[in-house]
């Protein structure tokens, strides 16, 4: 900047007299840079959970919506809140992080950048509001490098802070605008709106279904049956249901394989006092838990028949008994399932109920696995490695093209779940303010593949030695061995729920897995 144009807008700013004429003037003068397309600010609200427009420039007509603190993906969420500023190399990469959030990247191009600046005012740990710059990369680095736009930035901040305490937080024009907007944006369900556009992240055509899909079936109260492969995320899908519900009651998840078929009951169910070796109290169920929310059970698949007669009745009722009570107990609640396991074959097979199976699945829901929409891994990765990047205070820059060509041509027999783990174990190896590159990845989904290869040789080999051995101690060491890495896998990793499930001594199985040099964790529930 020329220093006539640096003294006019400290003249300018110096002498605004609302926040939306002080904010108004900077954002001109930053748009008129090379590179930089447009500006906004948000100011935080003063009682609320709301970051509230205060003016723009250089984007299209239009009001700029509000944004929920709830966005917590928001970069914009995220540079109030950790009062610091967050870069965005693409915001086409950025999808599903909001529904405010969606509504400003489509005021962009798909390769723009964004900058978002915090602004702090004078001795404020928070921050007050925040300014957006978009524009390209380069234009946005080379800007935000520029001393003298950090000296005009900090005299902004002092300048907006000293108006809000003269004028309060917004002038009257801007509060009527924002209740105009408030009013349009609470008709059609703006909360479930919010909570599926930011909870299922994906661009392609059967991400944006299954949103549509959830949104559908929220309000609902018959049961539903939601069917995927392991991994694709079918909890997640069932806790976005029940959150853009309007149930205020609990969502209570219940895994039917993590718990062994003699606690099951009770677990569901509760127990009164005496009912069995070791219940010196009475215990509240997860039925009892759930009444007027939501109870999921996952791997429904793997409940035991003779518990699932009980289950038909709690239904058709909505009244249970605890395990050794006298009296009925009532509970409201809305059932979501979810099963990896065709149930038309369990019920061939004898082990699951067809009157349950019709039952539960009076509405349904498939989740595609990964495979069959690649094109929306630039999001998932996005999102993954923006919350390691807040979780563990790192700044990985993101990831190759090469990369993530190479994660898109991937079939992920893990889906979702295998998905996340990589680019997690990728960006632990990347240094900071450095991309993934696509030959780490390569070397991290050959080892995967390695290790699946050699599982299912493992137990080929198993049923070979079973048959073949001549040393029956250590073909069943083998074979158990297999078990546990199984069951392992399936309750993520927690070692108390694989020994419950499995019905040995926690000790037992903690013995077993440092013999055997198996990963999992004690402290996991």
């Amino acid at each position: 900047m020329e220093a006539m144009d640096v003294a006019t807008l400290l003249r300018d700013l110096l002498l605004a007299r609302s926040l939306e004429a002080a904010a108004k003037r900077f954002l001109i003068e930053l748009c008129r840079s090379p590179g930089i397309s447009q500006g906004y600010c948000y100011w935080r609200e003063p009682v609320g959970d709301r970051l509230l427009p205060v003016a723009d420039h250089g984007g299209p007509e239009g009001v700029l919506p509000d944004i929920s603190l709830e966005e917590m993906d928001n970069p914009l969420v995220y540079g109030l809140m950790s009062n610091k500023a967050c870069h965005v190399e693409q915001l086409g990469h950025l999808v599903g992080f909001g529904a405010g959030f969606d509504a400003l990247r489509e005021r962009h191009a798909v390769r723009d950048a964004m900058l978002v600046l915090p602004i702090s005012g004078r001795g404020r740990q928070g921050a007050l509001g925040v300014v957006v710059v978009v524009g390209s990369d380069a234009a946005l680095r080379l800007w935000h490098q520029d001393g003298v736009w950090q000296e005009l930035f900090r005299c902004q901040e002092l300048v907006i802070e000293r108006l809000r305490e003269l004028h309060g937080e917004t002038s009257q024009g801007h509060r009527e605008r924002v209740a105009d907007q408030r009013r349009e944006v609470e008709r059609g369900n703006a909360r479930a709106s919010r909570l599926l556009a930011g909870g299922f992240i994906g661009v392609g055509a059967s991400a944006k279904k299954l949103r549509t899909e959830m949104l559908r079936l929220a309000d609902s109260s018959l049961s539903l049956l939601i069917t995927g492969e392991t991994g694709s995320g079918k909890d997640h899908a069932a806790w976005l249901v029940h959150q853009a519900s309007a149930r205020q009651g609990n969502f209570v998840p219940v895994n039917c394989a993590a718990i062994p078929k003699d606690l099951i009951e009770a677990e569901l169910f509760g127990a009164s006092r005496g009912a069995y070796t070791g219940a010196v109290q009475a215990r509240k169920g997860l039925v009892a838990e759930a009444d007027g929310g939501t109870l999921f059970l996952d791997e429904i698949g793997d409940m035991p028949l003779g518990l699932q007669g009980t289950l038909l009745r709690l239904l058709n009722e909505k009244k249970f008994r605890p395990v050794g009570a006298t009296r009925e107990q009532a509970s409201d609640f809305r059932l979501i399932c979810a099963t990896h396991r065709p149930l038309s074959e369990l019920i061939l097979e004898g082990s699951f109920r067809e009157d349950l199976y019709f039952r539960i699945r009076q509405l349904t829901l498939h989740i595609p696995p990964l495979r069959e929409r690649p094109e929306d891994i630039p999001a998932l990765v996005a999102h993954v490695l923006l919350q390691h990047n807040r979780e563990s205070r790192s700044s990985v820059a993101g990831i190759s093209a090469t990369a993530l060509a190479r994660l898109q041509a991937y079939a992920f027999p893990g889906n979702v779940r295998e998905l996340r783990s990589l680019v997690l174990a990728a960006a632990e190896r990347t240094a900071a303010g450095k991309h993934i590159r696509s030959t780490l990845l390569d070397e991290l989904v050959d080892n995967h593949a390695a290790n699946l290869r050699s599982a299912r040789r493992s137990v080929t080999a198993v049923l070979h030695d079973l048959v073949q051995t001549d040393n029956l101690p250590e073909a069943l060491s083998t074979i158990e061995r297999l078990i546990v890495t199984d069951r392992l896998r399936k309750v993520d990793g927690s070692r108390r729920n694989a020994a419950l499930s499995l019905g040995i001594p926690k000790r037992t199985l903690a013995r077993k897995c440092l013999e055997w040099n198996l990963d999992g964790e004690d402290s996991k529930a």
